[in-house]
């Protein structure tokens, strides 16, 4: 060919370098394009078949080299929906083909792209800059879990969160080793303790399983309080429920020697005005035996008889000899009895004809002897209550501990039935601890602790915002606090990147040469963040000095070329 298969030759090489030019100018101008890919040029030689001693002039071929797979810088964003790809990974995006009733309707073509600056339009669809909408799979409301296997284009609704009734509550504490209830003395054994029988035995004293408004004062010292929490009905209502812890002692049992049950001070004040009134006027002698000593005392004077249960409490209290051993105090007319001394009964003795035979008889409580503790868990059912009114309730299990401070045997949940607080029924409540929720180490503070303190229902709310999480979720933020993972962002990849078609608006289509996509890419969603175009301006001036170059060069070849054949011409001259 010689001379003109030169030029020939040089005329490719002017194309192949325009074309690469194409290709820097084209990567500048999309220097500042969200999630853009550069496109570099290859070169290939076109040789046609000779021989190896007589190879024929060739001529040179550009093409374009995309850079998919290669990651441009991730910037934070200050749009909550804007979203970015880090590694591996296209978002999926929907096209509009046409409109039907105002709202957009979707080709069955999807499209994949690494651009992410996503915002919401006037229907709730997510569309990203260059009009595509975007694409992920619905939330489960139930399980949390994505829903099908198809994804679908993601639209939210602004409707309010119906309100949702509290079912389950989360509560784990620490409970103090010695509690500082309102009674509590430390020079005192027992009177940290709540009696069983104020609560759970007689309806008379406070009713079964709950404590009277007028007698909260014994029942623990508000210091102990384990912690409130906003409970919900059905309707949405909020209700405080407030949970507090009781130490107790068991059942104490109260007898006469003639076997008629003393269930309550009323009836052991009504024996000893009637069955033992002697009705005289005489002095009488009151004998208490407490650990094998007898304790006397004159009861009685000159003109009265012990006709009630506050003259008992009130001969006592006035009488210093037993502090620490035995008292009284006139709550409910009841007479407590704080000693570790004393065995199975009491001995009250007077004249023949007084308080003789008169005895009662109490079950031993000795903290030193059992390692073993019981308490109960009350909620507040009426804090408006007032008198004889039922205000704190007994939850109904006990939680008994062994040395080790842990529940023996343990208690991971309990369910309350019917669960009521100032009036409004919540229904069955489940409260759960968990694995060792529930524990009773050494605390100076004589309080419990609440280490956790939460539920699962709600009120109405508006929506105020939506946003990304880290885990590629579409989250929705509501004026009760709440917040709902809505969708999720689904990222599809494919074994060839190379072999995508690019679209518009820096979208790519499937072909064959990439293969078909793969649902659920290695790369991770990144929220309120945006991928940068991968195209680095300084390396792109360095390939345009390279290319200015080469065209030249070529171009030099073509004048070269000129000349030589203008020499050949005027050999005729």
């Amino acid at each position: 060919m010689g001379i003109f298969g030169a030029m020939t030759t040089a005329i490719t090489g002017l194309r192949a370098q325009s074309y690469a030019l194409e290709r820097i100018s084209d990567n500048i101008a999309n220097s500042q394009t969200t999630g853009y890919k550069r496109s570099d040029a290859s070169f290939a030689d076109f040789v046609a078949d000779s021989p190896a001693r007589q190879q024929a002039l060739g001529v040179v071929n550009a093409f374009s080299r995309p850079t998919n797979t290669i990651q441009g810088d991730i910037a934070n964003s200050e749009v909550p929906t804007h979203i970015a790809v880090n590694g591996d990974g296209y978002f999926i995006v929907g096209v509009q083909t046409d409109t039907s009733d105002g709202l957009p309707v979707f080709g069955s073509e999807d499209l994949y792209t690494r651009r992410g600056d996503f915002e919401f339009d006037q229907n709730g669809f997510l569309v990203n800059a260059a009009g595509y909408f975007l694409k992920g799979l619905p939330i489960d409301p139930v399980t949390g879990n994505p829903s099908g296997s198809s994804p679908e284009v993601i639209r939210i609704s602004n409707d309010f969160l119906p309100a949702s009734a509290t079912t389950q509550m989360v509560y784990r504490a620490n409970l103090a080793e010695y509690p500082l209830t309102a009674n509590a003395d430390p020079d005192i054994p027992g009177t940290e303790l709540i009696d069983a029988f104020d609560y759970s035995v007689d309806p008379t004293v406070g009713g079964a399983g709950y404590i009277q408004a007028n007698e909260s004062s014994i029942f623990i010292d508000q210091s102990i309080a384990g912690g409130a929490i906003t409970a919900f009905d059905e309707a949405g209502a909020t209700v405080n429920v407030q949970f507090r812890w009781a130490k107790t002692d068991g059942a104490v049992t109260r007898a006469v020697h003639s076997g008629a049950a003393v269930g309550n001070p009323a009836d052991l004040a009504g024996g000893m005005a009637g069955a033992y009134n002697d009705g005289t006027n005489t002095n009488d002698t009151l004998t208490l035996t407490v650990g094998g000593i007898p304790y006397n005392f004159a009861i009685g004077t000159d003109g009265g008889e012990v006709n009630t249960l506050d003259d008992l409490v009130n001969a006592i209290n006035g009488t210093a000899t037993l502090n620490g051993v035995v008292s009284a105090a006139n709550v409910g007319g009841a007479l407590v009895l704080t000693s570790l001394d004393y065995t199975s009964s009491f001995t009250v003795g007077g004249d023949a004809d007084a308080l003789a035979g008169l005895g009662l008889t109490a079950s031993t409580y000795d903290p030193g002897a059992s390692a073993t503790e019981t308490w109960n868990l009350f909620y507040l059912e009426d804090s408006a209550a007032t008198g004889a009114n039922p205000m704190w309730r007994n939850a109904g299990v006990d939680y008994t501990f062994g040395g080790d401070s842990q529940l023996n045997p343990p208690i991971a949940s309990t369910t309350i039935p019917a669960l009521t607080v100032n009036g409004v029924n919540l229904g069955s409540i489940t409260i759960n601890h968990g694995s060792n929720g529930i524990t009773q180490f050494a605390d100076t503070n004589g309080v419990a602790k609440v280490t956790d303190i939460n539920q699962n229902g709600f009120a109405a709310g508006e929506l105020v915002g939506i946003s990304v999480s880290e885990e590629g979720r579409v989250v929705a933020s509501y004026t009760n606090g709440r917040t709902v993972d809505l969708a999720e962002v689904t990222l599809a990849s494919f074994n060839g990147d190379g072999g995508l078609a690019k679209s518009d608006g820096g979208a790519f289509r499937a072909t064959a040469e990439s293969g078909p996509p793969i649902i659920g890419a290695l790369g991770s969603v990144v929220g309120s963040a945006l991928e940068g175009s991968n195209t680095d301006i300084a390396d792109e001036f360095t390939k345009l000095i390279v290319t200015q170059q080469a065209y030249a060069a070529n171009t030099r070849i073509i004048s070269t070329a000129d000349e030589m054949v203008s020499e050949a011409l005027n050999m005729i001259r």
